[in-house]
């Protein structure tokens, strides 16, 4: 039975396991939620055992699954040490480069990107989905921008900054402030290394009037003035229609990581890449941690 598996159906099941839902799995695969419930049933008829539990929050991997995960994964990290080997060697600058760019830090990243593209116009870049962190052991990425206190220790890289986040409103929300009217919050509840806590603020009695699960809701949320919330000072700050709202200094975040898997240092594209990220953070360092150059608001 095994010799008939097609391992198309194998990182299919892998992803899907990591993702806990069909909805992520075909972000992640870029492909339609109903091819990855299509390939699923085939796998599962092939086998002849049921892998996952649908629930009402997602997919429950049973015993036979995730003992059938175990061994996948062990298939995928012999995958990926091959891959490593053959790319880590490569010194040509041709070929794809794997990245992971949190949308955090897009706006200083792209220019770089691509700026390294008309360098090396012979190397593709495929952007790593955004649904979930990569884990480039499995070479779901090559190198990428981390925000991380911690980064993983079987990586190599380098820090290149500090995200900062400061609470940013429209005038409006200037003015009514000023008045002393009261402050209606709007929550980031994105990843984890975004989130700010509403007690280190300004504003830690101001009611949550809203929650935001991504930058680009919260940015346009607080474009259209519905409240005042918390923004990566190098996005708010390079924003005209935003203001930081309050007097206090940006509150301190995490650390900025250009890291790749040691097995590619050899690889003349992606050390490329990762010199090109680091010269783009070492200029914008003061842009990421909220140098005091932005419009404020007291």
């Amino acid at each position: 039975m095994m010799r008939d598996l097609d391992w198309d159906d194998l990182r299919m099941f892998a992803v899907l396991a990591k993702a806990g839902s069909v909805r992520q799995a075909a972000e992640l695969l870029r492909v339609h939620a109903s091819t990855v419930t299509r390939r699923l049933e085939h796998f599962e008829r092939r086998l002849e055992v049921k892998l996952f539990n649908r629930g009402p929050r997602g997919l429950l991997i049973t015993p036979a699954g995730q003992d059938v995960l175990e061994r996948v994964e062990g298939v995928a990290e012999r995958v990926a040490d091959i891959e490593r080997a053959v790319s880590g060697s490569d010194r040509r600058m041709a070929g794809c480069v794997r990245l992971w760019v949190p949308d955090a830090l897009a706006s200083i990243a792209m220019p770089a990107v691509a700026e390294f593209g008309e360098r090396f116009p012979e190397v593709d870049v495929e952007f790593a989905p955004l649904a979930a962190r990569p884990d480039v052991g499995r070479r779901e990425a090559d190198c990428g921008l981390f925000i991380t206190d911690r980064p993983p220790g079987h990586l190599v890289g380098r820090t290149v900054g500090q995200l900062t986040l400061a609470a940013y409103g429209t005038r409006e929300w200037s003015r009514r402030r000023a008045s002393g009217e009261p402050c209606r919050w709007i929550e980031l509840e994105g990843p984890p290394e975004l989130r700010c806590d509403l007690r280190q603020t300004e504003f830690p009695d101001a009611p949550v009037w809203g929650r935001c699960h991504d930058l680009a809701t919260q940015s346009g949320a607080l474009r259209s003035g519905v409240g005042i919330g918390p923004l990566p000072c190098l996005l708010g700050d390079a924003d005209p229609s935003l203001l930081r709202i309050g007097s206090a200094p940006p509150l301190a975040g995490r650390e900025i990581w250009v890291l790749m898997h040691p097995d590619l240092r050899s690889c003349a594209r992606v050390r490329e890449m990762t010199r090109a990220l680091t010269e783009a953070f070492a200029q914008s360092a003061a842009a990421a941690l909220g140098d005091g150059t932005a419009e404020a608001a007291g």
